[in-house]
C-alpha cells in the first residue's frame, strides 16, 4: 500500500508542474504537424538554408568545453514551417555526445525567412577556441 501511496506523489510530482507550464509559453509555437506536408520537393540546399536564416544565435560554451581542444561536427535534418519556425530537428551524425544536446535546443530557437515549409540538412562545426562556424 506505501508503494501505490509514493508511486501515486511521485505521478502527481512530474504531472502538475508540466500541466502549470504547458500554457505559459512566451514563445509562439512553429505551425507543424499533418496539416504541413514535406517532401521532395519542399527540400533546399545547405547554402540556401543558410541565406534564408533570419535569426540565430550559439550556445554558451562552458569554460571545461573551451578548454578541451575539440575539433567536431555535427549534421541536422530541419523542418521549418511556413511561419520561419523550426518545427523539428534531427540528428544525422557527429558529436552525438557533446554536440546535439548543446545544439538542439538553440537550433530550434531559430528564425527563417520563408512563406512556405521546407526541410534540408545543416551543418556546424565546433572548434576549440574558434567556437562554432555553420559550414555551408
Amino acid at each position: 500500500m506505501q508503494y501505490i501511496i509514493k508511486l501515486i506523489f511521485v505521478i502527481i510530482a512530474l504531472v502538475i508542474p508540466a500541466i502549470m507550464t504547458s500554457g505559459a509559453t512566451e514563445e509562439q509555437e512553429p505551425v507543424c504537424g499533418e496539416s504541413v506536408y514535406y517532401d521532395e520537393h519542399s527540400y533546399i540546399s545547405i547554402a540556401h538554408i543558410h541565406e534564408q536564416l533570419v535569426n540565430m544565435s550559439w550556445p554558451e560554451i562552458s569554460p571545461a568545453m573551451q578548454l578541451a581542444r575539440m575539433d567536431a561536427y555535427v549534421v541536422f535534418k530541419i523542418k521549418v514551417s511556413p511561419s520561419g519556425m523550426v518545427c523539428s530537428t534531427e540528428f544525422i551524425g557527429g558529436n552525438r555526445l557533446i554536440l546535439e544536446p548543446l545544439l538542439t535546443p538553440t537550433i530550434k530557437k531559430w528564425k527563417f525567412r520563408s512563406d512556405r515549409p521546407f526541410w534540408g540538412l545543416i551543418i556546424i562545426r565546433y572548434v576549440s577556441g574558434r567556437g562554432f562556424q555553420f559550414i555551408k
